[in-house]
């Protein structure tokens, strides 16, 4: 692909870190994301030095806060005239119960409405600078749903970690392929993918201590998906590692895929994104 402005959020550590130096070591244009200011300055300085780039750029937003993320939107919008990839990388695993604002867990929080308040956000841009790309980095832990209490959601006031992530990441797997239908008729594609079992700090919490692939290992599966020409027309896709994969049938079933969308619809206040009109927030 030509050079690209691609944004790639939770690029201050783990995989989105070395997704970004991959992308920067490309000649694209890579807008970084982090929750700490000073971090993410140290993070720009190391990739501008690693790399030599000259085209990077810092954006701070707590992705468990609305209105953080609506704010890293509209940041992004003043600061870019096109968005060409958007990486939805940024992910968390909670050994305990947190609750972000609005009574609404925060796994769940982060890992699914954040992504899909960002992405509708961001798909006026998106779609005005196509043929563009969205890409949602779920997990394979998907599959280990059986069945979704939908009554525990969003608060998970029955709390087990895992369940928690589990599901989060299952709603990004069914909210990739509704996007794609939605995003049909137009020059931008949605896939999402498991990028591997990776050494991270999610990873650590989930087991208490190392194991897992480097991350330069997940970034190669990301930047694959964000700018492959052989996934120039492919949408609507889940992948492990570089290749196309089926998904569990929860994911796969459209009543599952409409209610994560509905719900995040109801919980991000923001009205159906077409095409035609863009994007408006509900009364």
């Amino acid at each position: 692909m030509a050079e690209q402005t691609i944004l790639v959020t939770g690029s201050t550590d783990g995989i989105g870190k070395a997704t970004a130096h991959v992308l920067a070591r490309q000649g694209h244009r890579v807008l970084l994301h982090g929750r700490n200011r000073g971090k993410g300055r140290a993070v720009l300085d190391e990739l501008e030095e690693s790399t030599g780039s000259d085209r990077l750029a810092l954006f701070i937003a707590d992705l468990s806060v609305q209105e953080r993320v609506r704010g890293l939107a509209e940041e992004v919008g003043e600061a870019c005239d096109r968005i060409d990839v958007l990486i939805n990388n940024a992910g968390v695993f909670m050994p305990e119960r947190n609750i972000a604002p609005g009574g609404i867990e925060a796994t769940f929080a982060v890992n699914y409405l954040a992504l899909f308040l960002l992405t509708h956000d961001l798909l006026p841009l998106l779609s005005a600078s196509g043929p563009a790309r969205i890409v949602n980095v779920a997990s394979i832990a998907h599959r280990s749903v059986r069945s979704v209490d939908w009554e525990n959601l969003p608060g998970f006031d029955d709390y087990d970690a895992y369940d928690a992530y589990a599901t989060s990441k299952l709603g990004v797997v069914a909210f990739t392929a509704r996007l794609a239908r939605v995003l049909s008729r137009t020059r931008v594609t949605a896939n999402c993918l498991h990028p591997g079992v990776i050494d991270t700090k999610l990873l650590r919490a989930y087991t208490g201590g190392q194991g897992g692939a480097p991350p330069e290992r997940g970034a190669e599966v990301e930047a694959y998906l964000a700018t492959s020409p052989d996934l120039g027309e492919v949408s609507g896709k889940y992948f492990e590692a570089t290749r196309w994969a089926r998904p569990s049938h929860l994911a796969l079933d459209p009543e599952v895929q409409e209610r994560f969308w509905e719900m995040g619809l109801e919980l991000t206040g923001v009205e159906e994104w077409r095409p035609s009109r863009g994007r408006v927030y509900a009364e």
